[in-house]
């Protein structure tokens, strides 16, 4: 029984070794570069957009660029920007030439705001890609984004 026991937690810690292996982490710093919006953020209403451009940093690195569309979808009875949801399609690009697309539901991005995305796929190195991005706002202009891709 012993000896089961002690098969049965190998056989474990070894799938979780393998599994994780099989993952990979990307982190970078995103730079918001070019932004617009359709509207007014203070007083959303229904389809306004916020339309922005980025470059991602590995520390002074550049080491990608992005472009994004987020579509507010979702606005309480009483507008309040943190409440307002929005619907987001975003894509970026490392290389040059290798791109992962993701996006989802999140709120107004706001410092502290942390948002979580889908991964839908992707070109190239990434065109098998699944998993989940989370960006955490830092300021204006600065996100914190990390890449977990399975």
């Amino acid at each position: 029984m012993v000896r089961l026991l002690t098969l049965v937690i190998l056989v474990l810690a070894l799938t979780a070794t393998l599994a994780n292996a099989g993952s990979q982490h990307i982190h970078v710093t995103i730079e918001i570069v070019q932004q617009t919006t359709t509207g007014d953020i203070a007083n959303p209403q229904l389809g306004d957009r916020i339309i922005s451009s980025v470059v991602l940093r590995d520390g002074n690195d550049v080491v990608g660029t992005g472009e994004g569309t987020c579509t507010i979808v979702s606005v309480p009875e009483t507008p309040a920007v943190e409440d307002t949801l929005l619907q987001c399609l975003l894509t970026v690009v490392f290389d040059k030439k290798d791109q992962i697309t993701f996006g989802g539901v999140a709120p107004v991005p706001e410092v502290g705001v942390i948002a979580h995305f889908g991964i839908f796929g992707g070109t190239g190195d990434f065109r098998t890609a699944r998993g989940e991005v989370t960006i955490t706002v830092i300021s204006l202009v600065l996100q914190d984004a990390v890449f977990k891709l399975e």
